[in-house]
């Protein structure tokens, strides 16, 4: 099997972002249970995944076989867009996505196989600061901006046209808060291609599915880094991205889910508690008919990731933020 980045180089790379977001290291909810085998099982799981997720689903598969020897893996790492393609073809059980299915072109390839949905089960929260696909996202607006807090709501009717949240355009920063020189101000958004899966993910977290963006917003094809180099050239300006380095021309506002809030930033405890509205979560795909119970060795797999060894790896990665012991636990029920 291919292997993926060092985990320590990886580390490395994080530590602007990880301290600037007050937490020192992932960490692993105490009450995660350790691995117990329900039952021996055999056999041979297949595989696919990100090249870029190498190094953590080679841990995650050494790890499972000192507890379950009688099984061995058969693994192919390829980019993100191939990786789900192995599962509704039928040469793979397990698709470990590094972000988002896209919906409808891969989630409609699985249905016009199988004539039902895949069945994806949760993994680990999204990132921070990496340039994986799997990374959460913050809204930023430039320094000079005293904005400091957004709604999901007024997100959306400044980012689409539709609004199917409710509320209504919000074009001039005007609209949201007053200030010397702010009220006929345009809003100029800032963000990757329209058809990147971090902007389907925002159509589908804030713009409620709809396909009706702000016909004023920037694509900027050109990458993470460009986004945020945009809106530091940009009082006027707004963006989603990545928390990265060295963009210290803009800052990041915190979300609130409901019009009275509360509001969270983006941080790892927010991520992992769920309490931020954008929270991103990495999942592993695979083929269960509805009303069938899941093969007995994947089955068993899955309870390796989701107990106190598998999160350890995933943790030990840096890449990814490991679940809660209540988001694992209601995955483990998903199981059965």
């Amino acid at each position: 099997m291919a292997s993926g980045r060092n985990p320590h180089m990886l580390t490395c790379a994080l530590a602007y972002a990880v301290a600037a977001l007050g937490c020192s290291h992932w960490c692993v909810a105490d009450e995660l249970p350790v691995y117990r085998a329900a039952q021996p099982v055999s056999g041979t799981i297949r595989v696919r995944a990100s090249a870029a997720d190498g190094w953590l689903v080679e841990h995650l598969e050494a790890g499972f076989r000192k507890a379950q020897p009688g099984v061995t893996f058969s693994g192919t790492f390829h980019g993100p867009e191939s990786t789900f393609a192995g599962v509704y073809t039928g040469v793979a059980d397990v698709a470990f996505m590094a972000r988002e299915m896209r919906v409808p072109m891969e989630s409609m390839a699985f249905e016009w196989v199988h004539h039902y949905k895949a069945f994806e089960v949760e993994i680990a929260n999204a990132g921070l600061g990496t340039e994986r696909p799997g990374v959460n996202l913050a809204v930023f607006v430039h320094r000079s901006n005293p904005l400091t807090r957004l709604t999901l709501k007024q997100l959306d009717g400044i980012m689409g046209a539709e609004h199917l949240r409710g509320g209504a355009n919000i074009r001039k920063w005007g609209e949201l808060f007053e200030g010397d020189g702010w009220k006929d101000r345009p809003i100029h958004i800032y963000g990757p291609g329209l058809d990147s899966v971090a902007a389907l993910f925002i159509r589908t977290a804030v713009l409620h599915d709809s396909r009706k963006w702000n016909p004023r917003y920037r694509e900027v094809a050109t990458g993470w880094s460009e986004v945020l180099a945009s809106l530091t050239r940009d009082p006027a300006g707004i963006a989603y991205a990545p928390v990265l380095p060295g963009h210290d021309g803009t800052k990041s506002v915190a979300l609130g889910a409901d019009d009275g809030g509360p509001f969270y930033a983006l941080s790892a405890q927010t991520v992992a508690a769920r309490t931020y509205p954008l929270t991103r979560v990495i999942s592993v795909a695979l083929d269960r008919e509805p009303g069938k119970p899941l093969d007995p060795t994947i089955k068993e797999f899955l309870r390796y990731v989701l107990g106190r060894e598998g999160q350890e790896a995933i943790a030990s990665d840096g890449a990814y933020i490991p679940l809660s012991a209540q988001s694992a636990q209601r995955q483990l029920q998903r199981l059965d």
